[in-house]
């Protein structure tokens, strides 16, 4: 918090995309594979930026009411759904994103994580606010329509997406 509010002083943006860089990331770290952090994170350190994309508009602070769904397909998942409001969505190389998974019913125990990787096909940016204010941060609608991600860039297992999400959450509302 010492960090992103410095960093505001001279900038609101640039404290919120360094914000936003950390708290995507953060789960990859606490919870991610050695492998997946070889793979995913060196984007990151050598000054790629991250999103974590959350929210739906079906979806807002009650995520289990998300929509967004991971299907399992072989060797990778298939996502399809879309996010709104998502901070960095445009330009990030890597985001943290959440969906359920298929085949589980309950609502809560459904919801996964994984890492999408920038350039997948099926990915679209679907439109930028046009905000009032901290112009210098992107916000965007991103839509999923039939993005394979390989099932190595699932965080945990199928179901621990709500545990991590409220973790990352925990971090990132007070910044």
């Amino acid at each position: 918090l010492a960090i992103v509010k410095r960093i505001s002083e001279a900038c609101a943006s640039t404290g919120i995309i360094y914000a936003t860089n950390f708290h995507a990331m953060k789960p990859l770290i606490e919870f991610g594979t050695t492998d997946q952090k070889a793979r995913l994170l060196p984007c990151i350190a050598e000054g790629g930026l991250a999103s974590l994309a959350i929210t739906e508009e079906s979806a807002g602070s009650d995520a289990t009411g998300m929509k967004t769904r991971f299907t399992p397909d072989g060797d990778d998942i298939v996502i399809d759904g879309s996010k709104l409001f998502i901070t960095n969505g445009d330009v990030a190389d890597r985001i943290l994103l959440f969906g359920k998974f298929s085949g589980i019913n309950d609502p809560k125990k459904a919801i996964s994580v994984l890492v999408l990787e920038k350039g997948a096909p099926g990915f679209e940016v679907v439109r930028l606010e046009d905000k009032m204010g901290h112009r210098g941060s992107s916000t965007a609608s991103l839509r999923f329509d039939g993005v394979r991600v390989p099932r190595a860039n699932l965080i945990g297992e199928p179901g621990d997406g709500l545990r991590i999400l409220l973790a990352s959450l925990n971090r990132s509302r007070p910044s």
